[in-house]
């Protein structure tokens, strides 16, 4: 595809899915009230992370496909690289991914705000990719062309990862049924270059009856696909879409997360659970607003904020990002295992499974780990030719 292909729309795509589901719209306040993210940090232990391995997401580029980004807010000062508009807000304009919805700044500040609030890698650059309209809806076809425009300009603008905070309101249990799908493509190309794609799981599981899956394009087993977990006790919540948490604490799988555990998906799977209860980040509604939203959307950003700190760090230690497969890994041998119906309260129906959660700690110690071993054995080898 080219720039002008994609602007015009004339592009032939084949999508199993024609339209993404509206995305949720954040509360904006003035503030800063919450400058920290305070919960999510004593789940995941970002910051400890950051101090321990001397690590913010320096070097890396995420691109964040959504409703655009506020880049004049002072969390993203100085690390918003270039971005682009498919959507038919803004005039059109190809060049100007501004956000007048919310839900795509309040992702953003999760992933990288380094300012007010304090993302989990927070010095990271940001690519705003605008494929969802100031009404929180948009096309698959506009996704595509989004994901078409980061693996051509991966290169030049450092681009090592994507968060989208997005999907159909489906529930698949494979991807085998997808065959030629231009988005399963394109991600298939990113994840090929290096180039890890964060994508929620999706917030239809009660929808669903409680039927295990996940939402179009997370379930193409080359994403990373991303569920949500409550990070802290904030009592009881009832969702648009009617599922009810009676009580909430940490580590308990949201009665909104779609789940799909590897004995029914196999390579599949939702690959990790990220907090994605109430989340406090960036707002739109001025240079310091703030905003406060849940969903696997925000899940999904804490993940790919991980995803950065890993990169970084494998960056700065070997002068190259790692694969995505290395970071997957790494994600994994990190995690925290949850249990889906141990201790949940809510008007869904439980797995009786595991599930991994998130945890950067974790998953930057089994990078540094994995780095020092490979160094220790070539210099055993190396020490073995000499001889």
């Amino acid at each position: 595809m080219n720039d002008k292909a994609m602007s015009q729309g004339t592009t032939q795509l084949l999508l199993h899915a024609e339209s993404v589901a509206a995305v949720e719209l954040p509360v904006q306040k003035d503030g800063p009230y919450l400058p920290e993210l305070t919960d999510i940090d004593l789940l995941v232990r970002a910051p400890e992370a950051r101090r321990d391995f001397n690590v913010g997401g320096a070097g890396v580029t995420v691109a964040v496909l959504d409703t655009g980004l506020r880049g004049s807010h002072v969390d993203f000062a100085g690390r918003v690289a270039p971005g682009r508009n498919f959507t038919a807000d803004n005039g059109g304009d190809p060049a100007d991914p501004t956000d007048r919805h919310g839900h795509g700044t309040s992702v953003a500040g999760i992933v990288c705000a380094g300012r007010i609030h304090t993302g989990v890698a927070p010095n990271a650059r940001i690519v705003p990719v605008k494929v969802l309209g100031d009404d929180g809806r948009g096309r698959f076809a506009d996704v595509a062309r989004g994901l078409d425009w980061v693996l051509d300009h991966r290169r030049p603008l450092g681009i090592s990862a994507v968060c989208m905070s997005l999907g159909a309101a489906d529930n698949r249990a494979t991807d085998t049924d997808l065959p030629g799908d231009s988005i399963g493509a394109l991600l298939q190309e990113l994840s090929d270059a290096g180039v890890a794609c964060c994508v929620c799981a999706g917030n239809e599981y009660h929808a669903h009856g409680g039927l295990q899956g996940m939402s179009y394009p997370a379930i193409f087993r080359q994403t990373l696909s991303v569920g949500a977990v409550y990070d802290a006790d904030e009592g009881p919540f009832r969702y648009p879409d009617g599922a009810k948490a009676f009580s909430t604490l940490p580590d308990r799988l949201t009665p909104f997360s779609q789940r799909l555990h590897h004995k029914v998906g196999g390579p599949c799977a939702t690959d990790i659970f990220a907090p994605g209860s109430p989340v406090t980040s960036a707002g739109i509604r001025n240079d310091t607003g703030e905003s406060i939203q849940y969903g696997s959307s925000r899940a999904t950003a804490v993940t790919a904020g991980v995803v950065a700190l890993l990169q970084s760090f494998h960056l700065r230690t070997t002068g190259e990002v790692p694969t995505v497969a290395d970071v997957k890994r790494w994600l994994l041998r990190g995690a925290t295992v949850v249990y889906d119906g141990d201790d949940e309260h809510d008007n869904v129906g439980h797995t009786g499974l595991t599930f991994p959660r998130i945890s950067a700690v974790g998953a930057l110690f089994a990078c540094a780990k994995e780095l020092a071993t490979r160094e220790l054995v070539s210099a055993e080898r190396l020490a073995a030719k000499t001889r």
